[in-house]
């Protein structure tokens, strides 16, 4: 038999005898067909393994059966997760009560030990083929909100760290902040977490990404998970192709994803904005920035990302000169908030290394806009026809010529 998949399938290996793992993860190397993901030396709990499922999506899972109460309660667990993971058995000879249960646990495969190569292909074949008429399938949100600047120093950092916050402090989704912006990140600076790993660290090994590597990567920052940009060092040249395999892991183990993007509109950037729920284009009242948000609001039209991508106004002033809707027909998208100018309350959040206080006028602001982003009516295609939607929840945008705080 021949799997007719061009793919390598993905599989863990749960077992607690070191001989056994060993002697599978070098019969599977040796075939070429599955890469081992993860081994684990002893049974995980049932909760442990429905995240692994989920964050790193297997396709196989082989089972030591040196406890087979607890080998069996993993194969249910891996049955009842949804994703379509398939149940392999490995076991010393063959036990016919060992059959009867592992077949009642819904398992049809079944490996003897020593293994037989022919018999180890044969059963990934018939996997392969199920696979093919039935993939695998996670759980994964949608609730992914992109942030780009105008142009530097309009404060989209700002922004996304502190709707994060807000978003975490919901306490209803475990919320990831990652910062794309892979040449002046300010993300690291805004929150003063600093550490040896980042997006770049994360890049060379995303496509086998586990929860261990991952924790190692991360910081934890206000209720939230943050993976930092990295340094600059133009000496080094990175492969960003994996970018995309980051967000899937990200999606499938978190409840909402912020990410801060450079606004470069970058070839790695289009995958991340093709899987936002929602894109922020946040700019000012100041007339240069309003120019770029035009020409950044053109090419997220042309790339077919429009219905999607809405305008934030950020350090708003209390007077006027042009309307919102004069405004949005400048920028040609609609106003979806508009954050007040509080140079206070950003320069101390700032100095303090968090966001901005929540019981803050500012902090409110950013309340509110993150619970709008979880209503009950979606807002999740921001329509033309709510563009007075700004009026209800945040002052009106403004170009005044006095008071303008440039960070």
């Amino acid at each position: 038999m021949e799997i007719k998949s061009n793919g390598v399938l993905t599989g863990i290996v749960i077992s607690p005898e070191n001989d056994r793992t060993g002697e599978l993860s070098a019969a599977l190397s040796e075939m070429g067909h599955v890469r081992v993901l993860r081994s684990f030396q002893d049974y995980p709990s049932v909760e442990e393994l429905c995240r692994v499922l989920q964050t790193l999506g297997p396709a196989i899972v082989f089972l030591g059966t040196e406890d087979t109460g607890r080998a069996l309660e993993l194969a249910l667990a891996v049955d009842h997760a949804g994703t379509g993971a398939q149940a392999v058995v490995l076991s010393d000879g063959c036990d016919p009560q060992v059959l009867v249960e592992s077949m009642q646990a819904g398992i049809r495969e079944f490996l003897s030990l020593p293994l037989n190569p022919d018999r180890l292909n044969e059963a990934v074949c018939r996997i392969s083929e199920i696979l093919e008429r039935k993939p695998l399938a996670f759980s994964s949100t949608d609730a992914v909100f992109c942030f780009l600047p105008a142009k530097p120093g309009d404060g989209a950092s700002t922004v996304a760290v502190n709707v994060a916050a807000a978003i975490a402090r919901r306490g209803r989704e475990k919320t990831l902040l990652a910062d794309f912006d892979l040449n002046m990140g300010m993300v690291s600076f805004l929150l003063k977490v600093g550490g040896s790993h980042s997006v770049l660290d994360a890049l060379p090994i995303a496509s086998g990404m586990d929860d261990s590597v991952w924790d190692s990567l991360i910081m934890k920052r206000d209720g939230m998970d943050v993976l930092c940009s990295g340094r600059l060092d133009p000496r080094t040249e990175v492969d960003l192709s994996p970018v995309e395999d980051i967000l899937h892991f990200a999606r499938r183990a978190y409840g909402a994803v912020c990410l801060d993007l450079s606004g470069n509109m970058e070839p790695f950037s289009l995958p991340l904005l093709s899987h936002s729920r929602e894109i922020f284009l946040v700019c000012t009242s100041d007339i240069p920035s309003l120019h770029f948000a035009r020409s950044k609001a053109q090419f997220l039209s042309d790339a077919g990302f429009v219905e999607r991508a809405s305008v934030l106004l950020n350090r708003s002033e209390n007077l006027s000169s042009f309307s919102t809707s004069e405004l949005e027909e400048l920028v040609g998208l609609p106003i979806r908030f508009s954050f007040p100018n509080d140079p206070r309350c950003v320069g101390a959040a700032m100095q303090a290394g968090t966001p901005v206080a929540p019981k803050s006028s500012l902090g409110r602001q950013f309340a509110a806009f993150a619970e709008g982003l979880f209503a009950v009516q979606s807002l999740s295609t921001p329509a033309r026809r709510k563009r007075r939607f700004i009026e209800h929840f945040a002052i009106l945008p403004a170009l005044s010529q006095n008071g303008r705080e440039k960070r």
